[in-house]
């Protein structure tokens, strides 16, 4: 009797023996396929919390005669690796005077984006002659940013040169 229980009990060790090698390389398989996914989710995180080094977008605003929408390009890039400082570049198409004009602005975000990412820039460019403007804006999400401007031009509102603009950009 006592041979028949030991032949038995190693019997089953042996039969359960390789089921349980083969649970432990199944865990081992999706145990990496976690940690792949963690560091994934990592690096994603680490992508999204970075600041884009450059926006591309169009720009909807007031400027020229009649605060008639022109329609325009921007293209902003990033100096250095902080997201304070940035350079702006835009051309918009004034349908009234049937001219472009381009600026070329350095913003400067000194809140970052804490509460909101208010900035403030000004810059020079070419409209009919040599202008200048100044500007404070906001950028109500990633992509969508809204500003008033002052540009020494004919026209805004109550023709005293004060320019709204609004635009969608992408970023990169």
């Amino acid at each position: 009797m006592m041979k028949l229980s030991i032949t038995m009990l190693v019997l089953v060790l042996l039969l359960l023996t390789p089921s349980v090698f083969a649970n432990e390389m199944a865990l081992d398989g999706i145990g990496q396929e976690r940690i792949d996914l963690f560091l994934a989710s990592q690096q994603m995180l680490v992508e999204e919390r970075t600041p884009p080094r450059m926006k591309v977008g169009m720009v909807l605003s007031t400027l020229g005669l009649n605060s008639e929408i022109s329609m325009g390009v921007r293209i902003e890039s990033r100096i250095g690796n902080q997201q304070t400082m940035s350079v702006i570049t835009e051309t918009s198409y004034l349908k009234q005077e049937k001219t472009l004009a381009g600026f070329l602005s350095l913003k400067l975000s000194p809140f970052g984006d804490k509460p909101f990412a208010m900035y403030l820039g000004g810059g020079a460019g070419y409209a009919n002659g040599l202008k200048y403007q100044v500007f404070l804006g906001i950028d109500l999400t990633k992509n969508l940013f809204a500003e008033v401007r002052y540009v020494n031009l004919d026209g805004g509102l109550g023709n005293k040169g004060l320019h709204l603009a609004s635009g969608f950009q992408f970023t990169f």
